[in-house]
């Protein structure tokens, strides 16, 4: 199997399409496999983990014996979108899927080093402060724990109390005790005005969540403003997907009609998502779409469905070519879940966009205008990360010098005002 980038195993928003499936699995693999009609494998898999559980010389919890073995066939399948879902990153999926985090309110960097609080958020009315570094939570020493680790034990469930212990730029120590609560992680961003005289504005997708529909008509309404919405540079660049039903939404706001995408599985079962018109609101705008080689999955069907539809051109890189049909299933009794690929997605025209679980197959969208960026580095700081409310502007412009705040040069926005100009003075 051809090898794929760290990013392609990082993609690991990808699309749900089917509603995520609960049923008990009772902590014990036996019971639930004897539903699967009898046969001799999944008979095989029951009998083995009864017996391990019951007769292995180390006591083992038939829990994790069953989460062990799922991690064993999902790892064997050397997909790079199907993988196991322990607790932890579980919480994390589901909390990206809703476009909001559960958590203290702060943007925490490399060390637990603040960057700053969200303003009116849990983590500055408890007192922290940019610059600030988390020592302890809840009693237990984090410094030199890696940074998903201390994420995830600072994170937790709703309107629970987490205690931080933490040093300030002073050298001075304080403990405070922070509620969590819902912080919107916000999936519209870099809302723009670009041409005021022409009417022709921007605005970056980061990821599509259950808010991302609402958010767009919000950054719509804020463009239409100050006047007419004549052209739009629609900003999938470093988008890599989210929820297929948000897809199918933002796809709605500009076709009323047709097939949004196609998707088809290993028996060749296919279904279509077409837009619906009910949710049309700007089926005439010009619409330019910028993507990149980080654009993937959700970002790769919008674009396609756009152009297809007629309703947009492409500027920007060749796209990433993330085009699956996930399946979540999870098992709450064992607090697991798995991810894997049960289909492919193609756009209205017919294009499998898939192009990294089999070698035999170029994927990804190639894009009419070409337009490279020089420093996508510089670019995904400045489209990924919002910059720090102006209360604190001047402290993280002090701490944190590399803190990326001014647009760096972008031959594709260029390239794609260029274009809705000349496209509006011909009209």
């Amino acid at each position: 199997m051809r090898e794929v980038s760290r990013f392609a195993q990082g993609v690991a928003t990808g699309i749900i399409l089917s509603a995520v499936g609960f049923f008990l699995a009772g902590g014990v693999l036996g019971p639930w496999l004897q539903e699967l009609g009898g046969r001799k494998e999944a008979q095989m898999l029951g009998l083995l983990h009864e017996q391990l559980a019951e007769d292995y010389v180390v006591a083992k919890d038939p829990a994790w014996l069953m989460r062990q073995g799922v991690k064993g066939m999902m790892a064997s399948l050397e997909d790079p979108y199907s993988y196991f879902v322990g607790p932890r990153h579980l919480r994390a999926m589901e909390e990206e899927s809703e476009g909001k985090l559960i958590g203290i309110g702060a943007l925490v960097a490399n060390g637990g080093l603040i960057r700053y609080p969200v303003v009116d958020g849990p983590a500055e009315s408890a007192g922290l402060r940019p610059g600030d570094t988390i020592l302890t939570v809840d009693g237990d020493d984090v410094r030199g724990m890696p940074m998903a680790e201390l994420l995830a034990r600072v994170k937790g469930l709703p309107e629970t109390a987490v205690v931080l212990s933490l040093s300030r730029e002073d050298g001075s120590l304080y403990e405070t005790e922070v509620i969590r609560r819902e912080v919107p992680t916000g999936t519209v961003a870099k809302v723009a005005l670009l041409d005021p005289e022409k009417g022709i504005g921007t605005l970056h997708l980061r990821s599509f969540a259950r808010s991302t529909p609402s958010e767009l008509d919000a950054a719509l309404a804020e463009l239409e403003a100050h006047g007419p919405l004549r052209g739009l540079i629609l900003d999938l660049r470093f988008n890599t997907g989210g929820l297929l039903d948000a897809t199918i939404d933002i796809a709605s706001r500009f076709l009323d009609k047709g097939r949004i995408c196609s998707l088809i599985g290993r028996q060749g079962w296919l279904q279509e998502r077409s837009a619906d018109s009910s949710l049309t609101t700007h089926p005439d705008l010009p619409v330019v779409v910028l993507i990149n080689s980080r654009s993937a999955s959700g970002s790769e069907i919008l674009a396609g469905a756009l152009r297809d539809g007629g309703a947009a051109i492409l500027v920007g890189e060749p796209s990433f070519g993330k085009g699956v049909y996930q399946r979540v299933q999870k098992y709450p009794s064992g607090e697991f879940a798995v991810k894997f690929t049960a289909g492919y997605y193609l756009t209205p025209s017919g294009k499998i966009l898939e192009g990294h679980i089999t070698s035999d197959r170029v994927g990804g969208l190639l894009p009419d205008i070409p337009a490279p960026h020089p420093d996508s580095t510089r670019l995904r700081s400045w489209l990924i990360w919002d910059p720090p409310p102006d209360k604190w502007l001047a402290d993280v412009q002090r701490l944190f010098p590399g803190y990326f705040q001014q647009a760096p040069p972008d031959p594709g926005l260029a390239s794609g005002l260029e274009i809705l100009r000349q496209a509006l003075s011909e009209a």
